[in-house]
This record gives structure tokens, C-alpha cells and sequence, in this order.
């Protein structure tokens, strides 16, 4: 069972840093080819009150955090459907959304230290998770993440800033049933009688700045395709590279603003072409990495304007390459086309 404070002794090949320098053929924060905004500061469906967090439903609809404590169900030309609200909000609000192989959306809902699971009509079909440092507990949950094997990867920071690794076989539809009939207070109670429905198995990470180590580790992408996961190691402004068993294969980045450079890399997704997309809440802007770690194209800059950015928290990637960024700072989301 591998340990967040043996994993050291996993990394049993070489790690590579991989490259960063950015193919030339993309200036550095160059114009995004916008598609559309929508969006604007407010309360109301449609509007955001600094939303963080985005994911895209297997229909193409698309889920929105904000700190209101919804996550909204729009279209994906930003029409509103409806809302989630999360039961508990006083404390904070959920920084990670992901749809799950069942269909699900589930939840990172931070500081209430837990996983939530809801259906894509909002009925509360799960829950695990409590705060500590034991196996299967957290301190602040950031992201969720899935493999093909019925694995779930959690990301979290706080002082535990490590990954878990949960099994989804367990799964029944009884236990999703019972969840359903919980209130807010009796399904974080209730974690220990149901912790059954996602197995806890192993955990990697510390709290640091080297190798197998991590530092507000925010977001998480899966590449079935190549057996890695990519996590977003915030504050060690890099992006790092596992296998699926949780072996570090190298990083990408370093702190700066240059094109293949990272300031708080606060969300990553994985575009159909296998390239990965980055979202950077400290350089206002987004980049476009190959699997080597190449940068590709860098797009975004301060400002209010199309294709500017305050704050960007999130970042999605439908079936079309069109790329949905969260931009938090100015309560919107904004379609570009990148192009590669």
C-alpha cells in the first residue's frame, strides 16, 4: 500500500523535468480566437459570483461553480437550466467539479473536507470523506479526477497536500439510495457506515517542493491514453507527471511569466488531441502544453476585454477543442478556439 510519506521509494525510474520551451509559431500572450462570452456579475441563472470551478457533462451541458455555493447547469452556449446548491456553505465554498463514469458529478466540496456526489439533476446520491490526515480523510479537498480501472483520484492541500486513491467497484445502488435520504448533517455523519461505496487504497504526496511532493496541489487530468496523470502543483508553479499507480514521470515548469513558465497553475484539461491546456490564475493567461511538456501557444492577458482575463480558476475542453475558461475575476466564461 503505498503511503503518502513512502512514495519516494516508488519513483523507481528517472525522473524527467521535461522541456518548456515554447514553439514560437504562438507569441507569447497572443489573442485568443474568442467564440463567445457569457456570463456577468449577479445572483441570477446565468450570472457568477466569482466562479471556480467548470466540468462538461457527457450531454455537452455545462456545470459551473461559484462562490455562491451553486453549481449551475447552462448550455453550452451559456444558457441557464439549473442549479445545484450545496447544503453547507458557511465555512467555504467547492473549488473542483468532474463527472464521474457513472454519470454523476462529484463534487470537492473544500472545506467541508468531503466528496459530494449528486446526480445531473441535483438528487444528493453520495458523500465520503471527513477532515484529518488519516487514510481516507482530508483536510482541504481542491479536485477530482478518474481512470479506467474504476479508480478516483482526490487532490488536496492544507497540510496534507497529497493525492488519494479511491476504488468505485464497490459502488451499489442500494448505498447510492441511502445516501439520497441523508440531510446535510447526517450524510457527513454517516461516513463511517458508508465508506464501503468508495474503498479507500492508497495515497502519495507530502507537503514540499520536490520530487513527489507537492504544494496546494488544485487540479487534476487523466490521459487514459497514455496512463498519466497531471496535477496542478500551484504553488510549486509546475505542472507534475504520474503514472496511474502514483510514480512520478517528471514535471514541466517553473515560476515566471515566459511562454512554457507557470504562476499558480490553478486547473489543467486534456484536449481530444492528447495536448493539455492550462489555466494560470497569477499570469491572467492560458497555455497550450504537448505530452512532452512543449509549450504549444500561450493566449490571454490582464484585462476586462474579450480574451482578457482576471483571475482565471478553471478550464475545460469539449469534443470540439473549444476551450471554456473561467474567468473569475470578471464573473464570466469565456469560448475560445485556440488552434494548434
Amino acid at each position: 500500500m503505498i503511503k503518502a510519506r513512502s512514495v519516494a521509494a516508488l519513483i523507481t525510474a528517472a525522473l524527467l523535468i521535461f522541456p518548456t520551451g515554447c514553439d514560437f509559431r504562438f507569441s507569447s500572450g497572443g489573442e485568443a480566437e474568442v467564440l463567445t462570452v457569457f456570463g456577468g456579475t449577479g445572483r441570477g441563472g446565468g450570472q457568477f459570483m466569482y466562479p471556480r470551478a467548470i466540468d462538461i457533462a457527457p450531454d455537452g451541458s455545462l456545470f459551473v461553480a461559484d462562490k455562491t455555493g451553486r453549481i449551475q447547469r447552462l448550455t453550452a452556449d451559456g444558457e441557464y437550466v439549473s442549479a445545484i446548491r450545496m447544503p453547507l456553505i458557511e465555512n467555504g465554498y467547492p473549488t473542483g467539479i468532474s463527472f464521474g463514469p457513472d454519470g454523476n458529478l462529484y463534487v470537492a466540496d473544500t472545506h467541508y473536507h468531503r466528496v459530494m456526489v449528486f446526480t445531473p439533476e441535483g438528487e444528493k446520491v453520495g458523500v465520503f470523506g471527513r477532515l484529518g490526515e488519516g487514510d481516507g480523510e482530508f483536510i482541504y479537498p481542491t479536485d477530482v479526477a478518474f481512470a479506467d480501472e474504476g479508480r478516483l483520484f482526490v487532490s488536496e492541500y492544507g497540510g496534507n497536500d497529497r493525492i488519494s486513491v479511491y476504488s468505485l467497484e464497490n459502488q451499489s445502488q442500494a448505498e447510492r439510495q441511502a445516501f439520497a435520504s441523508l440531510d446535510s448533517e447526517g450524510a457527513a455523519a454517516g461516513w463511517a457506515s458508508h465508506q464501503e461505496q468508495w474503498e479507500y487504497l492508497y495515497s502519495f504526496g507530502v507537503l514540499g517542493s520536490g520530487e513527489g511532493e507537492f504544494s496546494r496541489p488544485s487540479a487534476l487530468c487523466v490521459d487514459r491514453q497514455r496512463r498519466r496523470l497531471y496535477v496542478a502543483d500551484a504553488c510549486n508553479h509546475r505542472i507534475a507527471v504520474y503514472d496511474l499507480d502514483g510514480r512520478q514521470k517528471g514535471y514541466f515548469g517553473s515560476v515566471g511569466s515566459a511562454p512554457g513558465q507557470l504562476r499558480y497553475p490553478y486547473d489543467l484539461a486534456l484536449s481530444t488531441d492528447g495536448n493539455l491546456v492550462v489555466c494560470e490564475y497569477g499570469n491572467n493567461r492560458i497555455q497550450l502544453f504537448n505530452p512532452a511538456g512543449e509549450c504549444l501557444a500561450v493566449r490571454g492577458r490582464p484585462g476586462r476585454g474579450g480574451g482578457e482575463l482576471a483571475f482565471p480558476w478553471g478550464v475545460a475542453v469539449d469534443a470540439e477543442r473549444h476551450v471554456y475558461v473561467v474567468d473569475a475575476g470578471n464573473n464570466r466564461i469565456q469560448v475560445w478556439r485556440l488552434g494548434n
